[in-house]
């Protein structure tokens, strides 16, 4: 963590700085983070930044624009000017956004994916004093509709989906129990207040001091960081995926060669060791999916998660 509080310094997260950049006579890049600072996407976002500057003179800002479930950045990414240097670093917010804001502030169709640089598959975790197996813990919810309860760090969040569509595929009630953001949901679970939660594999720490356990990784194949954790594929819990992820966007009008260029040198900060190990400190594993099978992924997760929100009737207003 230190390593990359200590990369933040490189960069400004404040849009106010970039006319001073101007003025001196540099074409000034930013990377626009839609979340506060300190959490996992902006600390990414400035991983990248640091990265991406060491290979060009010209400054590289992280400008975060949080708020309304990262819609407000995304809209101002949307509405600028497509030259390949306004940047979005998204998430499964910009996937799930359409179906959960009734007056989006963009037309989904004006940001385009340029590559995906991370993922994160979630981990379902219990309480340490539940049943010490998917079967055990299946039986036993069955006994008392909605008595399993899943703690989520918002409503629409990845452990919120991934929850609904966990009780979807194996035919259960449960209780969902939304907090604003992952400290509070994840420290719940830690107290007993609730039973379960879906998170990445930040929360493995508490599993080792045996706080809470970990049951299964919610991804087609087990994790190299995590090699004993079965998926929930193993356990009979069918095509249950879902990750935390982020990738780069751009406004939809953007120049293909300035998306090409900007793929190239995505892929070379991928393949950084030291963007690999500071993914890694977060829990996640930094990818690079091209623009062509990131519009892929998206697409998917766009079906995916739309078909749960519908389901659900989950709304951000």
């Amino acid at each position: 963590m230190r390593a990359l509080l200590a990369g933040m310094a490189v960069c400004v997260s404040m849009a106010g700085m970039a006319p001073a950049a101007h003025a001196a006579g540099a074409a000034v890049e930013r990377i626009v983070v839609p979340y506060a600072v300190g959490g996992v996407t902006d600390l990414y976002g400035r991983v990248l930044a640091e990265r991406l500057q060491a290979d060009q003179a010209s400054p590289i800002l992280v400008d975060n624009r949080p708020g309304g479930g990262a819609a407000i950045g995304t809209a101002y990414v949307a509405k600028s000017v497509a030259d390949g240097r306004t940047l979005l670093l998204g998430s499964v917010g910009t996937a799930t956004n359409p179906a959960m804001i009734k007056s989006m502030p963009y037309d989904p169709r004006d940001i385009a994916p340029v590559a995906q640089v991370a993922i994160s598959p979630l981990v379902l975790y219990v309480r340490a004093d539940l049943a010490a197996d998917m079967q055990s813990l299946l039986a036993n919810a069955r006994k008392k509709p909605g008595g399993l309860s899943f703690a989520n760090s918002g409503v629409g969040s990845s452990p919120n989906l991934a929850a609904a569509l966990f009780a979807r595929q194996v035919g259960l009630e449960v209780t969902h129990v939304s907090y604003r953001g992952t400290s509070a949901a994840i420290n719940d679970l830690l107290g007993g207040q609730v039973d379960a939660y879906f998170d990445t594999l930040q929360a493995m720490t508490h599993v080792k001091s045996g706080r809470i356990r970990a049951l299964a990784v919610a991804a087609p194949e087990r994790l190299d960081q995590a090699p004993d954790l079965p998926t929930l594929d193993e356990l009979g819990v069918k095509d249950v995926y879902a990750s935390s992820w982020w990738g780069i966007f751009v406004p939809a009008k953007t120049p293909k060669a300035q998306i090409d260029s900007l793929q190239a040198r995505l892929r070379k900060v991928i393949d950084d060791p030291v963007v690999q190990q500071r993914a890694r400190e977060m829990g996640a594993v930094a990818i690079f999916r091209d623009q062509a099978a990131f519009q892929q992924f998206f697409d998917g997760e766009v079906a995916r998660w739309s078909d749960i929100i519908a389901a659900e009737k989950l709304s951000a207003q």
